[in-house]
């Protein structure tokens, strides 16, 4: 039976691909970065690019991208003073081509770099760039997957932190953090408050205390499969989600990148996780997006985030009684707490029209756990203040990173905020 399976899978798959090689001749032409990784992007615009590499603690090799200077930087000028560094770091199942995504007037990464920062990309372990491990082989080692945003936020963060300092020569950094690249960086700051003196200012970009309340897809899969998923991953172990190849990249191009009809629907199918607010968007990008996003997780993380959905809270990652009595001491996993958050000035961008870091979730957790003294307020013409934060209306989740006037709303807002701090 399993053997007459396998021969069905093999020849769908073969005629997929056939029809894919038949629809070829009729796709239009997709944007060039559709092919390309990070650092050939980044290079594609004229901009200077380094990879660095760094090993964290529990063995994973870490891969950073830097944007040293801006594109029109004269190298003389380099010397004058040390560059200010800021450090942008993904969420889920993403990775450092979020913050390069768009026009260069357009991507975070980009503006930064030409606004006269030392730009630095981290790429979360188990993504497309971060596959690596001194003794694991992620392609026959389940172990290599079995982590979830606990070990991320333990491990990654320090260490991606830790070299970029180094490097640079810097003493601390300006902290950019999207989605779970906020989660991780509250939960690091909670359990290990002298990290703070690391961080100069930290900007939380769609910021993620728990996720409750949820819309969207994501919402109806963890109401109708969560358990059962989470139920799945306990009893037979972690592995990899929806890590980036090739045949999904070719579907893609033969189907969002095919028509103009077929991209709007992507386009529409895509806002369907995020929120429904489309204004700002750049539907023509969406197959480059999806070329490069999903980057490729741990189904651990998933699970990870349906507890969170089915119960509320930050709590640390439930592996059972069993396994929590010997890793936690108790039979239920310990709560994350942000109220010992100190000493360190945060800036909360959210928006109500966000599916993913929802009002009611941020009011639950980060408004009411983060010291109002932390929370820094500044008032400016885009933004509607609220509970100590800068709330953006008409953005979903992705406009935060890949909305057309996010340069306007949020990044040119950073850079005056830090340029106060400079002069």
């Amino acid at each position: 039976m399993r053997e007459k399976i396998g021969d069905l899978i093999t020849v769908m798959l073969s005629l997929l691909l056939l029809l894919l090689l038949l629809l070829s001749s009729y796709t239009k032409s997709v944007d060039l970065e559709f092919y390309l990784d990070t650092p050939e992007v980044i290079k594609s615009w004229g901009y200077p690019v380094e990879v660095h590499n760094v090993t964290t603690k529990d063995g994973f090799i870490l891969q950073l991208h830097r944007i040293p200077y801006g594109r029109d930087s004269p190298i003389s000028s380099l010397d004058d003073r040390p560059r200010p560094v800021i450090f942008l770091q993904h969420g889920f199942l993403c990775s450092s081509f979020d913050w390069v995504a768009n026009l260069p007037h357009q991507s975070a990464g980009f503006v930064f770099a030409d606004a006269g920062f030392d730009v630095w990309l981290g790429n979360f372990r188990g993504n497309t760039y971060s596959r690596k491990h001194v003794t694991l082989n992620p392609d026959k080692d389940r172990e290599f997957w079995n982590w979830s945003w606990d070990q991320i936020s333990k491990y990654d963060l320090p260490a991606m932190i830790g070299k970029a300092l180094e490097v640079s020569g810097a003493e601390s950094l300006y902290y950019t953090g999207f989605s779970m690249g906020t989660l991780t960086m509250f939960a690091k700051l909670s359990v290990d408050p002298s990290f703070s003196r690391y961080i100069k200012k930290y900007f939380a970009l769609a910021p993620v205390g728990t996720i409750k309340y949820a819309r969207g897809v994501f919402s109806f899969l963890g109401r109708h499969f969560g358990a059962n998923y989470q139920e799945y991953v306990t009893k037979y172990g972690s592995d990899e989600l929806f890590g980036s190849s090739w045949l999904f990249k070719k579907i893609v191009k033969y189907t969002c990148g095919l028509f103009d009809t077929l991209e709007e629907l992507c386009s529409d199918i895509t806002m369907l996780f995020v929120g429904t607010s489309s204004e700002n968007w750049n539907q023509t990008r969406v197959p480059v997006y999806l070329a490069h996003t999903p980057a490729g997780s741990s189904s651990n993380v998933m699970a990870h985030l349906d507890q969170m959905f089915s119960y509320g809270g930050i709590p640390a990652y439930d592996m059972g009684e069993e396994k929590n009595v010997q890793k936690y001491g108790q039979k239920l996993p310990p709560q994350y707490n942000f109220t010992s958050i100190s000493d360190i000035p945060i800036h909360l961008f959210w928006s109500e029209d966000d599916w993913l870091s929802t009002k009611q979730d941020l009011q639950e957790t980060l408004f009411t756990q983060l010291n109002p003294q932390v929370v820094q307020v500044t008032i400016s013409f885009f933004f509607t203040i609220s509970l100590g934060s800068y709330q953006i209306s008409n953005y979903n989740h992705l406009h935060f990173i890949w909305g057309t006037d996010a340069v306007d709303k949020i990044y040119k807002r950073i850079i005056d905020i830090v340029s106060v701090g400079l002069t």
